[in-house]
């Protein structure tokens, strides 16, 4: 027997073992969700924080009404929630991994959805779905795309803005006087 035979023959019996076994199985799940999940906390858990934390008044402001006062949350059985009240400003790409406290990274959510979004990273198919989204509901001439890193101070005196998705492409904007 080849010693590729070999392997392929103890791989299958491995396999029908775990198969076999209903704990094997979730143990095998866990296993592969918990190297998913470092695998994302290294990608985007990597970039050095915004020393800001939290949304200006005027920020939260421009992010409620690009939202038309209504939480962005959608769901693909229910749609867009409906809920108008007790507002309030999310990144989109969590602050704890890396995200900006800028209103590119911003959306309107209700508590509920906030709280329940906490600090998950979205895929980039989320991003994609959204950006599509806020064309609907956007005031026309906004960007609806999703700046996940944000400014980027270089000893230029130069921000660095990161493209939306991956994209490669980075412009540079002057440095505000905040």
């Amino acid at each position: 027997m080849a010693a590729g035979d070999l392997v392929g023959a103890v791989l299958r019996s491995v396999l029908a073992a775990v198969l076999s076994t209903p704990w094997l199985i979730g143990v095998l799940l866990l296993a592969i969700a918990k190297v998913v999940g470092l695998g994302r906390a290294v990608v985007h858990g990597g970039h050095g924080r915004d020393p800001r934390r939290t949304f200006s008044r005027a920020e939260k402001v421009a992010l409620l009404e690009r939202a038309g006062h209504r939480c962005e949350h959608h769901s693909w059985l229910l749609g867009r929630c409906r809920e108008t009240e007790a507002l309030q400003a999310d990144h989109v790409h969590p602050h704890s991994r890396g995200g900006a406290t800028d209103v590119a990274n911003g959306q309107a959510l209700c508590r509920r959805h906030n709280r329940g979004k906490a600090a998950r990273v979205p895929w980039g198919w989320e991003l994609a779905g959204m950006q599509r989204r806020r064309r609907a509901y956007f005031p026309p001439g906004s960007v609806t795309a999703v700046v996940r890193h944000g400014p980027r101070v270089r000893s230029t005196g130069v921000r660095q803005i990161g493209a939306v998705s991956g994209a490669r492409a980075l412009r540079n904007v002057p440095v505000d006087a905040d």
